[in-house]
């Protein structure tokens, strides 16, 4: 399992995201990349104008690859010690961007995962991991370093994409090129967000959400409930 070292925790502390390095081996990506073409949506995120992003979200139920690399990957030490000192699953998807053309844009805005799906403590963190190399030309993924320290951003409807969120930025961030299998946790209270994929291939990513399982899941009423009465909620470090 993959730990942390006191450099790493306190870049993340201040930056609100860290670096993992190689998470999967060639045969893994090989094998990820296959489920999230079978399990591709013929339809856009968003409807017509949105074609080229396509999104599936909750497969760990029915696919035994991506519930293997979710609940025993070499991750989940490190994601634990920045959780805290138990870790439940409680999101999984894949988010894949086709070639865009000029006119199309499969643009993710600024946001805040907390900003979609709001979680207490705010103490969850993400782990994204591209199933192919990402640089800018293919909507690699970009964070604005620090923003968690902002707390919870107000979200609306994207211009882009009215199906998605959005929070104000007002900077351009910093790119993360990664190379495929490679993973990045960041904070749920990060902003970030990736560009179009103006390559000729599709951009596949693999994006799954941890936290704590003391945590609650808050309603947009301001309903809660606990994280791990969900049906999609996974125990998969240390107990509850």
């Amino acid at each position: 399992m993959r730990e942390l070292t006191g450099l790493q925790l306190e870049e993340y502390r201040e930056q609100g995201f860290v670096t993992l390095g190689p998470l999967l081996s060639r045969d893994e990506i090989a094998t990820l990349r296959a489920e999230e073409e079978r399990f591709r949506l013929p339809v856009g995120y968003g409807g017509e104008r949105n074609q080229n992003l396509r999104v599936n979200i909750q497969l760990c139920n029915r696919s035994e690859p991506i519930r293997h690399f979710c609940t025993a990957g070499p991750q989940l030490g490190a994601l634990a010690q920045l959780a805290g000192s138990a870790l439940c699953l409680t999101h999984q998807q894949f988010v894949t961007k086709l070639p865009d053309a000029e006119d199309e844009h499969s643009d993710i805005p600024w946001h805040q995962d907390n900003g979609y799906g709001r979680l207490e403590p705010m103490t969850d963190v993400t782990l994204w991991v591209p199933l192919v190399d990402t640089d800018e030309s293919n909507g690699c993924l970009r964070v604005l370093p620090g923003s968690h320290r902002q707390g919870l951003l107000e979200h609306g409807a994207a211009g882009v994409n009215p199906v998605l969120r959005e929070a104000a930025c007002g900077n351009e961030g910093q790119p993360l090129p990664l190379a495929a299998g490679e993973g990045v946790a960041f904070s749920g209270l990060t902003l970030h967000g990736s560009g179009p994929n103006r390559s000729s291939r599709p951009r596949p990513a693999f994006y799954v959400r941890y936290c704590s399982p003391d945590t609650r899941m808050v309603a947009e009423d301001g309903s809660e409930r606990p994280v791990l009465e969900d049906p999609h909620s996974w125990m998969v470090w240390g107990e509850a």
